[in-house]
């Protein structure tokens, strides 16, 4: 096939406009300019000529809809220079043969669609920020909660200041507190005596008195072993004196003994 064919063709130029998708639905490309197409001397004069015409417009719509619908708005001025390379040179399009078309067009984007392109443009910015910013939010709520237990705390207490009546501590005992630190259980050595000394604890308020006795022995304990007796043990105004007696012959209070 040659670039064109011979020099008995007549030539017929006329204005081309269209409106093209783009890939972004709703939006379109305004394509405008002159298009060129061949004509066998044989067709001049008759309904041949105008069918060249006809032909020459919907293989044009036909290659600029293939490219203008590929391209996003933003991207006008590639979709615009693969058109120019697409449409200039003189070409036979494959499914016509015998028809010989060239164009130039200037392919734009209209002020109401570019608006619309804009608006699309900022709704995904806000979109894709507030996804960053949702990831950030994760990323520090791993390290808050990954640290240490306290700093876990901390950051469940700053998230309700606005309503503490929604503070629920169950739920961040449940949910929250297992993943702090470096045990992913709540059942370290450390709490499980803490729940003991507690439970003993109010065991011993049940009644009058055993606080004060169990206080006693402790620190009589404590005295005993040699140890420093540095815990902040409770003051209750009925707690009696420390007995010192000697290891062998230390008496145990019994609740018959009030």
């Amino acid at each position: 096939m040659t670039d064109r064919p011979g020099p008995w063709w007549k030539q017929r130029v006329g204005r081309f406009t269209a409106y093209w998708p783009t890939r972004l639905p709703g939006i379109r490309f305004l394509a405008g300019g002159t298009l060129t197409h061949l004509v066998p001397n044989r067709a001049v004069g008759n309904h041949h000529g105008a069918a060249a015409r006809a032909a020459a417009h919907l293989a044009l719509d036909e290659i600029g809809r293939s490219i203008a619908r590929k391209h996003r708005p933003e991207e006008l001025e590639c979709a615009r220079q693969r058109l120019t390379l697409a449409v200039s040179p003189w070409h036979s399009p494959d499914a016509r043969p015998g028809l010989w078309l060239s164009a130039r067009l200037t392919l734009r984007l209209p002020r109401k669609d570019a608006d619309r392109a804009q608006g699309h443009q900022d709704a995904l910015r806000e979109v894709e920020l507030r996804l960053e910013q949702d990831q950030l939010r994760l990323q520090e709520l791993a390290r808050a909660v990954c640290t240490d237990r306290e700093t876990a705390r901390l950051w469940w207490l700053e998230r309700h200041l606005d309503d503490l009546s929604s503070l629920d501590w169950a739920s961040f005992r449940n949910t929250i507190l297992p993943l702090a630190g470096a045990s992913a259980t709540d059942s370290t050595q450390t709490e499980r005596l803490a729940h003991t000394l507690l439970y003993i604890w109010e065991q011993l308020d049940s009644e009058p008195g055993r606080q004060a006795r169990f206080i006693a022995t402790a620190h009589t304990l404590f005295e005993q072993m040699g140890w420093p007796d540095g815990f902040p043990w409770p003051s209750p105004s009925e707690a009696p004196k420390p007995v010192t007696s000697s290891p062998a012959t230390i008496p145990f209070a019994t609740e018959d003994e009030q």
